[in-house]
């Protein structure tokens, strides 16, 4: 990044017309991921109060980072691939629009 030309910070307010969408955008995209928001920290964000319904939030399941430096042939990668496939089961939550 430091190779790179210095660029200007681009006025967002003459892009986007609404201020939370302007202060969300700020937020998220800071090039230290420790003053970045998380996504669970953007989420509450004002920009986002029409979108969200908290009560449907879920916690993702956990991210399996066991063959993130698998050095693997592309047959063993296909096959793997087609076996998450095959026994992935996603946890449903109860929706409003669903449940009786």
């Amino acid at each position: 990044l430091k190779s790179l030309p210095k660029e200007e910070k681009k006025d967002l307010q003459k892009v986007l017309l609404s201020p939370p969408a302007v202060s969300m955008m700020e937020k998220m995209l800071l090039l230290d991921p420790e003053k970045r928001v998380t996504a669970a920290e953007a989420l509450t964000l004002p920009y986002f109060t029409e979108f969200r319904d908290s009560e449907e939030e879920k916690e993702a399941q956990p991210y399996d980072h066991s063959l993130d430096n698998a050095e693997l042939s592309v047959d063993q990668w296909k096959r793997h691939t087609f076996t998450e496939i095959l026994t992935f089961k996603p946890v449903l939550p109860d929706s409003k629009e669903t449940s009786l």
